[in-house]
């Protein structure tokens, strides 16, 4: 048995490391920045490789134009990327071929604001703002919670020092405002804020494949003044959609979004962590596609018995765990899913009982391991992370992080299966 300063020693180590790993995240980010190659890599005369980000800040200037019933049009979509890079880089740009924008009509809405700034300034400011939302949510989870101060923070750089979250923020990607909302939905659940918890679902909706999942846990227990609010505010959300750009546009969106998935090679299918990605690698694209579309479908079908036979008349501890499997078997099972999107999954960390690595006694054996690779999962990423600078690996870094999330749900109904053994000292609301 090692120590108490050992120990102490150990953690100090490790936490230095995942702190440099998140500051070498960082320093990448800002040196890119630096040398005016983040935003754009020329890759031929007329053609940029560019973050996930310069999309959404054309789509945001799109809105604010004339031609915002259009936003789904590539023409449109075409010229305000052209236009983004124009007034960016200071020449005359003639890009003939972007992926097509396909989040919902919703998130295109709020991502005007941001438009009207230079590209660098809303970079940064977008990337606060998913920060310090997903932070706080996540703050407010685990001392709802019980957990310390220091124990919390240390959580908080974890979750910056995963692989996940960096390629989120490199990207400009948008899962931070999905895990902030998440984190409302669950905060507000636990506390029994049925109307702040149905505001949180509702805007998880800017990826409504988790909407859809999370609905379930609502529906079998009954919480139907939660179901009533997501259902209010996802009608604002239309409703304000509509006005903007038009019904025609939204009565189109479903069927556009589909086609964009089966035919457009952007969207990476064979680098997703998802079902599709393994599945997308082995066979043909589109038959990956409707394979684990309706992998998706049934699965939620199956969630759905879980919840109503078992989870819903659950222990306060097992319904938190019921709610990690659901989550995790919606990211396994969505035909979108990417690494940035698995930040998400911090939430479930956040309210699932764990404690620091060495302060596991008296938890049962799944507890003690659940703790511990969720202590070291930055430095798990971190090495699939190391496999992308191999140029041999290519797609494996999304089978990679595929194979790990499946090994997370077998964690997770292991964690079920043994919550009974948890004794009282043990129980969420009083960790630290």
């Amino acid at each position: 048995m090692l120590s108490k300063p050992m120990r102490n020693r150990i953690c100090f180590a490790y936490l230095s490391l995942v702190a440099c790993i998140a500051i070498g995240f960082l320093y990448r980010i800002v040196l890119k920045i630096t040398l005016n190659v983040h935003f754009f890599h020329r890759t031929g005369p007329t053609s940029f490789s560019f973050i996930d980000y310069v999309a959404f800040y054309s789509a945001g200037k799109t809105v604010l134009s004339s031609a915002r019933d259009q936003i789904y049009h590539f023409a449109t979509q075409l010229e305000a990327y052209n236009r983004t890079v124009t007034e960016s880089l200071g020449i005359n740009a003639n890009v003939d071929h972007i992926p097509l924008g396909q989040s919902v009509p919703w998130f295109f809405a709020m991502l005007a604001p941001f438009a009207l700034m230079p590209l660098l300034i809303s970079y940064i400011v977008w990337s606060l703002a998913g920060i310090g939302l997903s932070g706080v949510s996540l703050w407010k989870i685990l001392r709802q919670n019980g957990h310390t101060t220091l124990f919390s923070a240390l959580f908080l750089l974890c979750v910056a020092g995963s692989y996940p979250y960096e390629w989120l923020i490199n990207d400009g990607q948008n899962s931070a405002f999905i895990l902030a909302a998440f984190g409302l939905m669950l905060y507000s659940w636990f506390r029994g804020n049925d109307t702040a918890a149905g505001i949180g679902l509702a805007l998880m909706s800017i990826k409504p494949q988790y909407a859809i999942f999370m609905a379930v846990p609502a529906i079998a227990m009954q919480r139907w003044r939660l179901l009533g609010g997501t259902a209010l505010v996802g009608t604002v959300l239309v409703g304000i959609s509509a006005l903007i750009f038009g019904v025609k546009t939204l009565v189109e969106y479903p069927a556009l979004l589909h086609q964009t998935e089966k035919t457009d090679p952007a969207v990476f299918p064979t680098w997703m962590v998802s079902i599709r990605g393994p599945l997308s690698i082995i066979m043909d694209l589109d038959k990956a596609l409707n394979i684990s579309t309706i992998m998706y479908a049934i699965s939620l079908l199956a969630l759905m018995a879980f919840w109503l036979r078992s989870a819903a008349k659950a222990s306060p501890t097992k319904v938190r765990i019921a709610m990690g499997i659901t989550l995790m078997t919606c990211l396994l099972t969505s035909p979108h899913t990417h690494i940035y999107d698995l930040v998400v999954f911090a939430a479930i960390a956040a309210i699932i009982p764990m404690r620091s690595f060495f302060e596991t006694t008296g938890m049962p054996p799944a507890f003690v391991v659940w703790s511990r690779v969720m202590v070291l999962y930055p430095l798990i990423s971190f090495g699939i992370y190391l496999l992308t600078e191999v140029k041999a690996c290519g797609e494996i870094v999304g089978v990679g992080f595929f194979v790990i999330d499946c090994c997370l749900m077998a964690l997770l109904i292991w964690l079920y299966r043994s919550a009974d053994l948890l004794s009282a000292d043990t129980k969420p609301e009083v960790l630290g």
